[in-house]
């Protein structure tokens, strides 16, 4: 069926998007998940996960797919109404296709599913306010009606006029549909909190040696910034009109440059000594016998050496590899340290634990 087709194309956006999404915003959201709570792990960091994924999902489902602007959509749609203001017509069109092909061709019929699916949308924004956010009944009906309104109203508005014109019909019955389906989902999660575990992170003190894992998404995060920041540059100077793109060599100066940059010299500069990804996850480098001493300069040039400079040199595979075997030595080393932290005599430690170690050396003795 065509209709499904579309939900199939709109759900394969949806996870594009939230992959697209995670990579950008998911850093700062780690970062104060880490601060405020000391930990982003198990159950509460899943909850977490599946909140954002949902948010993808609902702005591919209202964006996506794109017609073709660049044909004659626009003429050819152009008596065509986007707006559909007439409250039950859907339902009405329900009941009048069961009455022509009866109750079984209804059930497996596109007018139905398209009730069935605008419900079912906003299931997991129900879910999510009660059993995340604790929300009121009253409070879900009027955000989920809310949600459901600033949707349909960009959907009418062609993204409110940054298309060339309305490519989806904006449905006054879709705003009962969603609300329903954000109450359904509000009893759901209601039920759910007595047998789910709680989804809010409890504070608890950070100063423990980090595992394998969180060291892991930490190296990962700076290869993604480091790929970002190139991305940013080479399109700054192509915007520019500047020739340097067109210079022998450059492939290889620009990123080796950038990564001097944000891997050596902003670090020095940090008492943390730590890249964007990794002081994202609240870690810091330090010495690897003195963990209560930052990572000295010559320390950040060895591991710039290991890791960065060959892939300005070799390509982005490099980095591929290098968080693979970093991410394997990390999880077999029985003390948990990358091998390019071992071979540039450094170690990784929470930035709690390193502040509390800097307190207790500066703290005068008792007598």
């Amino acid at each position: 069926m065509p209709f499904v087709g579309t939900w199939v194309t709109e759900t394969a956006y949806a996870v594009l998007f939230f992959m697209a999404l995670t990579l950008v915003f998911v850093v700062p959201f780690i970062s104060h998940q880490y601060s405020r709570y000391g930990r982003f792990e198990g159950w509460p960091a899943v909850v977490s996960a599946a909140m954002v994924l949902y948010g993808c999902a609902l702005v591919a489902f209202t964006l996506f797919p794109f017609p073709d602007f660049a044909g004659d959509y626009c003429d050819a749609h152009a008596n065509v109404s986007h707006w559909q203001l007439n409250p039950f017509r859907s339902f009405l069109d329900l009941a009048d296709y069961a009455a022509s092909n009866g109750l079984l061709a209804t059930l497996t019929s596109n007018v139905l599913l398209q009730v069935v699916m605008n419900v079912v949308l906003f299931v997991p924004l129900g879910f999510f306010l009660a059993y995340r956010g604790r929300r009121s009944f009253g409070a879900t009906v009027l955000i989920g009606l809310a949600i459901s309104l600033a949707i349909e109203l960009t959907q009418g508005t062609g993204l409110w006029g940054l298309a060339p014109c309305p490519y989806r019909l904006a449905d006054v019955d879709d705003l009962l549909t969603n609300t329903a389906g954000a109450l359904l989902g509000w009893f759901i999660g209601r039920a759910a909190i007595r047998f789910l575990p709680d989804p809010t992170p409890v504070k608890q003190p950070d100063t423990d040696p980090p595992g394998p894992t969180r060291q892991t998404i930490g190296f990962f995060f700076d290869v993604y910034t480091y790929l970002l920041i190139d991305v940013v540059v080479i399109i700054t100077l192509g915007l520019l009109g500047t020739d340097l793109l067109e210079q022998p060599g450059w492939p290889i100066a620009l990123p080796a440059t950038v990564s001097l940059v944000i891997f050596v010299l902003i670090p020095r500069l940090r008492r943390d000594r730590a890249g964007p990804g990794t002081a994202g996850v609240h870690l810091a480098v330090v010495h690897a016998t003195n963990t209560s001493k930052p990572a000295t300069l010559t320390a950040l040039v060895v591991r710039w050496l290991i890791v960065w400079l060959p892939a300005a040199v070799v390509g982005v595979w490099w980095l591929a590899l290098c968080i693979v075997i970093d991410g394997v030595t990390t999880w077999r080393s029985s003390d948990h340290r990358p091998l390019t932290l071992w071979l540039a005599r450094t170690r990784q430690v929470t930035l709690e634990s390193l502040h509390g170690a800097n307190r207790s050396e500066t703290r005068e003795p008792t007598p």
